[in-house]
């Protein structure tokens, strides 16, 4: 397996080529192609996308006029699927700790559409920013108006314990009244261990302590789990409970998943 810098090296190599392809086939509006890498499989940037849209829609509130909070936008995948969604009262607001992402946000997204803005949060990770600022269990959001929808898509995979909570806590204030958090998680539960049990789960965590699990214990953030019950003790001590269901992954083998990770939909209490 290429070491991260190396792939991400050869794939701005293949830039060219992949802006060529992507006239063809009218995908221009798309970001170049090492930065759709950053986001998850090649193939699946823009289904995931619909995806998510789809699922906002049906139960997290999305609605045209939704005033829209994406912490970990990365380059723009979740932007770009709703500039045809939200009228002219609707508004996005874009956060990563990926300065080349949000860069390239501004200029071709924010630059175009007045609704949409984006911002460089100058966190440390070790997948993302190793050299970043600022550690991610201090860090206090910016000032920002409240939004109906705040969305965290593979943020806390990437993110330990100390971090994943300080985040949580944060997001009561960042939701306008009647307003959802949507996030993803990787969740170890009962359900799921069996499923391990039967070699079911496509992922093999290995446990750190507090209630957290990963693949790469050089990389920790690289693909981050954590306990079921250790987030729900964090979402109680933070006054956002479940608004639905958790909606169960299939990266655990469970083949009603509606999407690969665990997904929870949260309101203030």
């Amino acid at each position: 397996m290429l070491p991260r810098k190396v792939k991400r090296g050869v794939l701005r190599l293949l830039n060219p080529l992949d802006a060529v392809v992507r006239r063809i086939n009218g995908k221009q509006h798309l970001p170049p192609l090492h930065l759709r890498w950053e986001v998850g499989p090649l193939r699946g940037f823009e289904q995931s996308a619909a995806e998510y849209r789809m699922f906002l829609q049906v139960f997290g509130g999305l609605r045209p006029s939704t005033k829209f909070l994406d912490i970990g936008c990365g380059c723009g995948q979740l932007a770009l699927e709703l500039r045809d969604i939200l009228d002219s009262s609707g508004r996005y607001e874009g956060w990563d700790i990926y300065p080349e992402a949000i860069q390239w946000c501004t200029k071709v997204i924010q630059s175009q559409d007045s609704r949409f803005t984006f911002q460089t949060l100058d966190v440390r990770n070790g997948m993302y920013n190793p050299k970043g600022s600022t550690d991610a269990a201090a860090l206090r959001f910016p000032e920002t108006a409240k939004a109906d929808i705040v969305l965290l898509k593979s943020v806390f995979t990437h993110m330990l314990y100390k971090e994943m909570r300080n985040y949580l806590l944060q997001i009561p204030a960042l939701l306008s009244p009647g307003g959802r958090c949507t996030a993803s998680y990787f969740l170890l539960n009962e359900r799921q261990k069996d499923l391990q049990r039967q070699g079911r789960n496509t992922i093999a965590f290995q446990p750190m302590g507090d209630g957290v699990a990963v693949v790469n214990p050089m990389v920790p953030e690289a693909i981050v789990a954590f306990e079921e019950s250790v987030v729900m003790k964090i979402l109680n001590e933070a006054g956002l409970r479940l608004s639905h269901p958790v909606f169960r992954g299939g990266w655990t083998g469970d083949r009603s998943a509606l999407s690969h990770q665990d997904i929870l939909v949260l309101e203030h209490e």
